[in-house]
This record gives structure tokens, sequence and C-alpha cells, in this order.
């Protein structure tokens, strides 16, 4: 039985179809928190059905909406099984200069691939289940046009149990911001400026080798560091290569070139189809990534999309990766969706408040209406978030001490 004083209500936006609606959420409490947001977790009651839900706040310097926002509504797409879904957003101010603080409310996955790395060895059946869905997710995002930019294992989402996985945390998609050292792809490192959805290719490939290994593929120290830690792998680029990746031209190699020792040699015992394919993802030329159809239709995973595969535990893998999706995959031309246009004035009316709400919080029980604006953070004593983790919907809404 839920305990009504835990229960929090809160008017929203209904995504995509902007449509408010009032939130009746219990056992909210603080799941990670960051320098440009905290996360927290909960159960959603109202609307239905009841689940599980993660909420993220952050506090935007200003309101202007880029496209990667409007794409996190849902607006004019369909969403994808593969790429972590928004499906509810609502915004309050609160503190002395009455910031603004937004709300955006996901599908809560309790792993990361990064967590389940740590925690165990992952076998071959997984891997390729895993790196499937990931590549499944990024082809639909390059056919929205959608840079991640922060590929990495604990931006990609599971439900380990059962298998799932989902793209997630955009965050740097909304900015652009280098991708994370140890998967940043060698343009990037090398200073060039202008590129595409093929960076989200090679960290996926980072991704895919620290999986098979166990570790991270490349754990360089710096960037040079890096750049070294890639050369001695795959051997260092062409003239060629250099130009194609769009570096600057004041960089130059003197002659200086390295053999590498094959990706081999750092995943050892390795199944043989998942060396191959990260030979073919881990290259120079962005162009020339293995990425898509290709990718998705390669027989390494032809023992993972064969009738009646299971994984170790037993569960049918066509109930997560349905002959459907195949059939995606296979009829995939790669042609693009017709793009969203995106004007100056609808990033500016994309608006999360809820006014026609805000005054209708438990009408029938206004007697409860204060034991229903208080909730238990029950671990922010075990995390320090840079914001204040209390104001996670408005300043009202405190730690209750008691």
């Amino acid at each position: 039985m839920i305990d009504s004083e835990k229960i929090v209500e809160q008017p929203a936006k209904e995504m995509p179809q902007m449509k408010t609606v009032m939130l009746r959420m219990t056992n909210l409490r603080l799941h990670a928190s960051g320098v440009f947001s905290n996360v927290y977790r909960g159960t959603l009651l109202e609307p239905a059905p009841q689940r599980e839900i993660a909420i993220k706040k952050t506090w935007p310097e200003n309101r202007e909406r880029n496209f990667e926002m409007i794409f996190l509504t849902g607006i004019g797409r369909k969403p994808h099984k593969n790429v972590v879904q928004m499906i509810f957003a609502f915004s309050n101010r609160s503190g002395k200069n009455e910031r603004l603080c937004e709300s955006f409310v996901f599908e809560f996955l309790p792993d990361t691939l990064a967590s389940v790395i740590k925690r165990e060895k992952l076998d071959t059946t997984d891997i390729k289940l895993y790196a499937w869905q990931l590549f499944n997710g990024l082809r639909y995002l390059s056919a929205h046009s959608i840079v991640h930019r922060d590929i990495k294992p604990i931006n990609v989402l599971l439900d380990h149990l059962v298998g799932i996985l989902k793209i997630g945390d955009f965050g740097s998609a909304k900015i652009v911001r280098k991708v994370t050292r140890f998967y940043r792809p060698p343009e990037l490192l090398l200073g060039a400026e202008y590129y595409n959805w093929t960076v989200d290719i090679w960290s996926a490939g980072c991704v895919l080798g620290e999986m098979i290994r166990g570790s991270v593929l490349f754990p360089g120290r710096h960037r040079k560091h890096q750049l070294k830690l890639i050369f001695l792998c795959i051997g260092s680029p062409t003239a060629e290569d250099v130009k194609v990746m769009r570096v600057p031209t004041e960089i130059i190699f003197d002659g200086y070139v390295v053999v590498g020792t094959g990706l081999g040699m750092l995943c050892p015992n390795a199944d043989p189809h998942l060396i191959g394919i990260l030979s073919k993802i881990l290259v120079y030329p962005p162009k020339d990534r293995l990425h898509g159809r290709e990718l998705l239709l390669h027989p390494a995973f032809d023992s993972i999309l064969q009738t009646g595969a299971k994984r170790s535990n037993g569960q049918v893998i066509s109930t997560i990766i349905t002959a459907d999706d195949v059939k995606d995959v296979q009829n995939d031309t790669g042609n693009k969706p017709a793009v969203i246009t995106v004007t100056t004035e609808m990033r500016k009316q994309l608006n999360f408040t809820c006014d026609e709400l805000k005054n209708k919080i438990a009408p029938k029980n206004k007697a409860m209406d204060k034991r229903k604006t208080s909730f238990t953070i029950r671990e922010a004593s075990k995390i320090t978030p840079i914001r204040d983790p209390n104001t996670i919907l408005t300043s009202k809404y405190t730690e209750n001490k008691a």
C-alpha cells in the first residue's frame, strides 16, 4: 500500500503532444548528480500505466531551444526502442533569484553499460546483443541528423535482466562539446572542427571494444597519449587520412610512421567476427567506418539473429530484437526521413510551464495538500550534488526530516 504522505503531484506537459497533465509520483529519491543536472528515480502512479521513471533536473542558461531539445520531446518523429524517450516535462522557478529549473521525465532503466561491465564479464552473446542495439540506435539518430557526441558506457542505459539497451543522456547533443577522451575519435583529437555523426560510430566502436576487453580500450592519460595508444593499435594515419579527417594543415607528422599491432592484441581470445567488425569501425576516414545496415547485417550477428537463439539466462533473443526490427534494417535504403523544420519561433514556444494546473493540486482533499508537498530523499546523505537536491520540483518540496 502506498503512503499518501509520500505522494507528490506535479503539473507537466506530456510528450510529444504537449498536453498538460497531472503527475502523481512516489518514492522519489536522488539517483545521480553532476555539474549540469541531478537525476532522480521514482514511481509514476498517474497517468497510467504505473511505472518506474527517471527525472532529470537541469538549470538552463537560456530558453532558446536547439534542434536536439526538440528531438528529445519526440515532436515530429516516431520513437525508437533503442533511444530513451522523454515522456513528460515541467518547469518551475525557485531560490532567491527565481532561477528557472526544468525537469524531464524519462522511462527508467536500472543499469548502465558501465555498471554492468564493472561487475561482470559479459559473454559473447550479450556483447553482440548490446552492440546490435547500440548501433541500431545510432542508425536512427544519424537518420535524424543527430550527433550524440558523448557515446560511452555510462550513457548507454540497460535493463540487463531483460536485455534491453537504450541510448541516453543527450546532454552533449545540446551543445557543441568534445567527446570524452577515451571515446574521442582521432579527428577530434587532432583538432578537426568540422565533423558529423561518424564521431559517434568511433565512440561506439570503443564501447564495443570495452565490452570485449572488460576495460577501456584506449585509456589515454591526456590527448597526446590517447593518440599514441590509437596509433600503436591501428597504425598512424596516412596523409590522405589526415586530409579526409579535415585536420588543420599545420599538423605535421614529420615522417613518423607507426605500424599498428592490431586490435587482436588488445582483445585476446575474442570472437574473431567481433574483432573483424571492430577493425572496420575503428578506421581513420570517417565515411569508411562500418555502420548502419551493413554493420547490423554483418555475419557476426547471425548467431543472435537466428531462430531460437537464447541468452545464457535462457531468454529468447527474438523477444528483444524482433523480426520486425531486423526487417526494418533490411529495408533501410539510407534515405533520411523528412527533417523537422525548426523555426526560431518554435524554439521559443517550447514551454514546459503548466500554469493552468498549478492551483489544482489535490482539489478534493485540501487538508492533505501540505503533506503531499514533502518527500524524503533517501540517498541525499550519500551523494553530494552540485545543485540542491531538495528543490527537485519547486522550493516548497523539501526534505522530510521527521
